[in-house]
This record gives structure tokens, C-alpha cells and sequence, in this order.
């Protein structure tokens, strides 16, 4: 029973690894353009924007009234009354160029997630390709260390060797075993965090490739006030100055017009009676006038911090998009001076390191415990040689991100 368990689940296992499709980091991110949860809502908010910019002729309820009573003689007469309040034109100009200005925030927040997703992408294929790498160097590690564990369990055997050596060897391989696992789980991990971007059901993982330092796309940030944080703080300063000119308008005069149709029962000035057939109309024009208007004029104040609070957002923004590229500019420097040394010096000497150790090993000329030392030094040689270029990438990562200025 145990063994059929066993045998399902690694059918299982099996079956998870095919069902995951290779994808290249642009083949991901179209994929992310049109699964994403986040940018779909971000598409909803500006067909929200985009309606809401065609309400800004929005007039205050029409008022009818009716009115029954004795005007003109002891006769019942009934009054119907129609009116309405009207804005001066400016004000409604002014409540439409806010829900402009909110709609082209709209656009420019989608571009903003674009922006971030793409980012985010790019960590995760450079963490996805270099979990690869780690795993192919543990994995020769592992094999190194399997061929150790038989001949040390070989030579104790025969009684060429004390028990040390076959301990030695046996801790190793369950190192190397060890680290595959956990390489495993981090990888497994990350591909969780691709699928959940891309969000279409499938099950994805990163096209294999040689784990090699990205390239920068340029050496200085030529343009910050064009990244899409810093234009979305931007294009607040001018939502928050639409909404102080909305906010000034509130406190203009406003229009009312107003039509009555009466009927006046009973003898009229000119000596005629009227039954009430005949119906006497009458129009009204009246002019609002904000005399009490001090909370309006604490509203004004109030966003007149709120523009200032704007403008400081986006300079703080500014400083910190230059201060982030800086820092990352050092990092990479210091891991480009690495990964230069491990490519040119590092890596061709833990290539001699191990040929020697092997051919010295097989001669005779070093034990077994020289030997798996040597072999040691050779893959902690590349094991730091494949985290520099991580580091290196990381730093490209996060500069191109700072420099992209238009998203697609």
C-alpha cells in the first residue's frame, strides 16, 4: 500500500512538471496584459472616468409645487409652480475640467501598473534563472559528492580508510541533497508568484537559459520627470488645481427661472368675471447670492494645502527616484568589478582547480579528504561567481525600471 502511495505521488509529481509551459519573459508579460486582475481593474476605473466626465452638466432637482387656496375671492384657485437653479456656465467648465484631469490620472495610474508589473516580472525571471543555475552547480556538487560517497564506502570496505572518510563523504552528499531541496522549494515559490500575475489558469515557468549578466540600457537617467510614478504625482498637482478652481466657482451667484400658471376665480380689475377657465401665467427670475459662504471659503484653504501637498509629493518623488538610482548605480558598479573577475579570473582558475584535483586524485598524489576540499574550493568559486551576477542583474533590474519612461 505504502509503495502504490509513493508511486501515485510521484506520478503526480511527474505530471505537475509537464503540465508547466515554458515562457519567455515577453511572451509572460503579454500574457500579464491580458489576465492581470490589477490592470483590468485599472481599465474599468478609466471607462469609469471617461463616463463620469460626460455627467458635468448635473442641475439641481427641478422644483414643482402646487398651491390651493382662496386668492382672489372666497373661490378655491389652485397655482402650479415650476423652478430651477442654474450654475453660471464657469462653474460647470470648471466641474468638467476636474474629471478630466481625473480621467487622464486614470491613464496614466494604468501605465503606473504596467510599469510595476513589468518590474516585477523582470525580479522574478532573473530570481527564476538563477535558482536554475544554483541548481545545476548543486547538482554537479551532488554527483562530485555521490562518486566520493561510493569509493570512501569502497576503501572502508576493504579497510583502506577509517570511518571519517565515509562520514565525511556521506555529510556532503546530504548537503548537496539538502540545498537541491530547498532550491526546489524557492523556485516553486516563485513560479507560484508568475502564474498569479499572469492569471490565465495555466501553469508557467521560465524558458531554460545560460544565467549571463543583463544588459543596461542606459548609463544615466536621462529623463526621471518621465517615469510613470512621477508623472501620476504630476498629473495630481494639476487634479488638485482643477479642484481649487471648482471649489472657488462654488461660491459664485447662481440662476433661478421659475413659470407659474394660476387661476384667479371671481371679478377680475377690468370688471369681467372669471370662472377659472382662463389661467393667468407669470415667470420668475431670481439671483443666488452666497452672502454666507465662510465654510466654502475654509474649503478653498483646505485645498489649497492639498496642492501644496501635491507639488511636495512629486518633488519627494523626484529625489527619491535619483537618491534609488544612485544607490543602485554603486551596485552595480561593485558587481560588475565581480562578475568581471569571476569571468575572466575566477572561474578559469576553479576550472584548473578541479582538473588538478581530479587528475591528483586518480594518481594518487592527494587523499580523499585533500581531494573533496579542493573540490570544495572549486564550486564555492562558482556558486560566488553565479551571485555576483545576480547582484549585478538585480542592480540592472531596478535601474532600467527607472529609466523606462514609455509603457507599452
Amino acid at each position: 500500500m505504502q509503495k502504490l502511495f509513493v508511486t501515485i505521488l510521484i506520478m503526480l509529481s511527474i505530471w505537475g512538471l509537464k503540465a508547466q509551459q515554458p515562457v519567455s519573459m515577453e511572451e509572460a508579460y503579454q500574457k500579464i496584459l491580458s489576465n492581470n486582475l490589477n490592470l483590468r481593474g485599472g481599465a474599468l476605473k478609466i471607462d469609469a472616468q471617461k463616463i463620469l466626465k460626460q455627467s458635468t452638466f448635473s442641475l439641481d432637482p427641478l422644483n414643482v409645487s402646487a398651491e390651493i387656496g382662496q386668492f382672489n375671492s372666497d373661490k378655491t384657485d389652485h397655482k402650479f409652480s415650476v423652478a430651477q437653479n442654474f450654475r453660471f456656465p464657469g462653474f460647470y467648465q470648471k466641474q468638467k475640467q476636474v474629471f478630466t484631469e481625473e480621467w487622464k490620472q486614470s491613464l496614466l495610474n494604468l501605465s503606473l501598473q504596467k510599469w510595476q508589473l513589468k518590474r516585477e516580472l523582470a525580479v522574478i525571471f532573473n530570481e527564476l534563472n538563477y535558482l536554475d543555475a544554483k541548481y545545476a552547480l548543486i547538482k554537479k556538487a551532488d554527483s562530485l559528492y555521490g562518486v566520493y560517497y561510493d569509493k570512501a564506502a569502497l576503501r572502508l570496505r576493504k579497510g583502506e580508510s577509517n570511518v571519517l572518510e565515509k562520514s565525511t563523504a556521506e555529510n556532503y552528499k546530504s548537503q548537496a541533497h539538502f540545498q537541491l531541496l530547498a532550491i526546489e522549494k524557492d523556485k516553486a515559490v516563485t513560479e507560484e508568484k508568475l502564474n498569479f500575475l499572469i492569471n490565465d489558469g495555466n501553469s508557467y515557468t521560465n524558458e531554460k537559459q545560460v544565467f549571463n549578466a543583463q544588459n543596461l540600457l542606459l548609463s544615466e537617467l536621462e529623463n526621471p520627470q518621465a517615469n510613470p510614478y512621477v508623472e501620476t504625482l504630476k498629473q495630481e498637482q494639476e487634479v488638485q488645481k482643477a479642484k481649487t478652481l471648482e471649489a472657488k466657482a462654488r461660491i459664485s451667484p447662481n440662476i433661478s427661472l421659475g413659470y407659474n400658471n394660476t387661476s384667479l376665480i371671481g371679478n377680475q380689475s377690468d370688471g369681467a368675471y372669471n370662472d377659472g377657465s382662463r389661467r393667468f401665467h407669470s415667470a420668475v427670475i431670481g439671483v443666488g447670492l452666497p452672502l454666507f459662504n465662510k465654510a466654502q471659503k475654509l474649503a478653498i484653504e483646505a485645498q489649497r494645502v492639498n496642492e501644496k501637498i501635491a507639488e511636495n509629493n512629486y518633488q519627494q518623488a523626484l529625489n527619491n527616484l535619483n537618491m534609488q538610482y544612485k544607490q543602485y548605480t554603486i551596485q552595480y558598479h561593485n558587481a560588475l568589478k565581480e562578475t568581471d573577475y569571476f569571468q575572466h579570473d575566477g572561474l578559469k582558475n576553479a576550472e584548473l582547480i578541479l582538473k588538478t584535483a581530479n587528475l591528483q586524485f586518480y594518481n594518487g598524489e592527494i587523499n580523499y579528504l585533500d581531494y573533496v576540499l579542493l573540490v570544495n574550493q572549486a564550486l564555492d568559486i562558482r556558486n560566488r561567481g553565479i551571485d555576483s551576477v545576480k547582484k549585478l542583474n538585480d542592480a540592472v533590474t531596478e535601474m532600467n525600471a527607472l529609466q523606462q519612461t514609455k509603457i507599452d
